[in-house]
């Protein structure tokens, strides 16, 4: 095996999570005995007098100081100068699945085992416990070109048909529409796209600190995916985070404290003889502390993928069903089901949103911004993946929170499994067979909006 090749620009911009040393009682996430819940969060919260010290002498060493949180401190700088002050080199590396990532997609960050220090000047060894490179997202819609006809095959559209199959259609003539209920969904970028204001739809896009122009959506990703959302749940307050660092992006969404929260993205990591990599453990505990704040989080299953977040057990892990032109339901062959490696016992997915199939999966007809690489045609493309199911099961917890304001995370995902419509057909990407009842191919089935609520009004 060759030498793998250094980074050629080094004034790139890298984007990295600084953890705060913890200090008296306070937890480490990185220590092998350590386990972090829900309910034991608060020991892993870094003492704020000590974040903001640190925040302080990075932004003195010339280091963007993005946001300052509880467990890490998002932060910026050109990769030589990460290279510089940790005495390291950063690598272009490829993912351990090429084939589960998008074309091109490389991972840039030290080798393992590579050199790497925390300078002792200004105190900064005593305040700085790790600091990790933050990977680019794999968005769960696999960003496919379309067929050249759009009558070539069986499609679905927003709202009706999304609302229809998931049952959401008569929830919403009962007068539960998700009004007042606040969702906030990271990604790639939220067009304001005519679709959306033809509508009605309450829409809020903002950038994260690192990202630009939250207006605009080069992939056409985040646009098209929250029209999901809205076909369950047309009234909510929708909050988009347009993202450069995820990590970041999710921080953000979470300081506006929305009662949902919707990922239709990760990374393809919990695979068999892995541990979890320590630069994806700021996440984990960002995923961790949201949860226990009462927000529902919603994360996308993989298409193919051994997704994460998705197999963190205390968020709703969603994986698809597809539903053809004469209403036959099967488990689409194109969505992720499988057993974690990284939290023993972990089975995803929970449940099921509406997905397409095996190899295009274009299967629902969404908005993007024009000239965007989902377009097909005049502002529309159709696309899919669990990146579609994630946002429509997300609007389904919005109608159960209007319903019942006290309800927990727990307790919506609960309400969504035991209401789901059983699919016993069909074969997931990773060749778990749906059988009758709970399986490995769609959870406990597809997510059915009308049965969920009739199960608490």
């Amino acid at each position: 095996m060759g030498a793998k090749k250094k980074v050629k620009d080094t004034k790139k911009m890298v984007n990295i999570e600084v953890s705060v040393k913890p200090d008296g009682d306070a937890l480490s996430v990185y220590d092998q005995d350590t386990y972090p819940s829900t309910k034991n969060i608060d020991d892993f919260r870094a003492h704020k007098g000590r974040s903001i010290e640190l925040a302080r002498k990075l932004a003195k060493n010339n280091f963007t100081v993005h946001h300052v949180g509880d467990f890490s401190i998002s932060a910026a700088c050109p990769a030589e100068q990460f290279e510089s002050f940790f005495k390291t080199k950063i690598s272009d590396q490829k993912p351990d699945e090429p084939k589960l990532a998008p074309e091109g997609y490389m991972i840039h960050a030290p080798l393992s085992g590579a050199d790497w220090e925390i300078p002792k000047a200004d105190g900064l060894s005593n305040l700085i416990e790790r600091a990790y490179i933050q990977q680019d997202p794999i968005f769960m819609s696999d960003e496919r070109e379309l067929p050249p006809f759009w009558n070539d095959k069986f499609r679905l559209r927003v709202p009706v048909d999304v609302a229809q199959i998931m049952g959401a259609s008569s929830v919403h003539r009962m007068g539960l529409t998700g009004n007042g209920v606040k969702v906030a969904m990271p990604d790639s970028g939220f067009y304001h796209h005519p679709y959306f204001i033809e509508q009605g739809y309450n829409f809020l896009s903002v950038t994260a600190p690192d990202a630009l122009d939250h207006t605009t959506d080069s992939s056409g990703h985040g646009t098209g995916e929250c029209a999901n959302l809205f076909a369950t749940a047309p009234e909510v307050n929708f909050i988009g985070v347009k993202m450069n660092n995820p990590t970041l992006a999710f921080k953000t969404a979470v300081d506006f404290m929305p009662d949902i929260m919707t990922n239709s993205w990760g990374y393809s990591v919990d695979m068999p003889g892995t541990s979890m990599p320590n630069w994806l453990r700021p996440l984990y505990l960002a995923v961790l502390d949201a949860v226990s704040k009462g927000i529902t989080v919603c994360f996308s299953a993989g298409n193919g993928h051994f997704a994460f977040p998705g197999s963190i057990p205390e968020v709703i892990s969603v994986g698809g069903v597809h539903v053809d032109g004469d209403l036959n339901y099967t488990v689409s062959d194109y969505t992720s089901g499988f057993s974690s490696t990284w939290f023993p016992g972990r089975e995803t997915p929970d449940i099921s949103g509406l997905c397409g199939m095996r190899p295009t999966a274009d299967y629902i007809v969404l908005p993007v911004e024009d000239g965007a690489s989902l377009e097909k045609e005049d502002g529309w493309g159709a696309f899919s993946g669990t990146s579609a199911s994630s946002p429509m099961v997300a609007g389904v917890c919005a109608l159960l929170k209007q319903a019942d304001q006290e309800l927990s995370p727990e307790n919506i995902k609960n309400l969504l499994k035991f209401t789901a419509q059983d699919i016993t057909t069909g074969t997931n990407a990773h060749g778990r067979a749906a059988t009758p009842g709970p399986d490995g191919a769609t959870g406990f089935g597809l997510v059915n909006a009308e049965r969920a609520i009739n199960a608490i009004v």
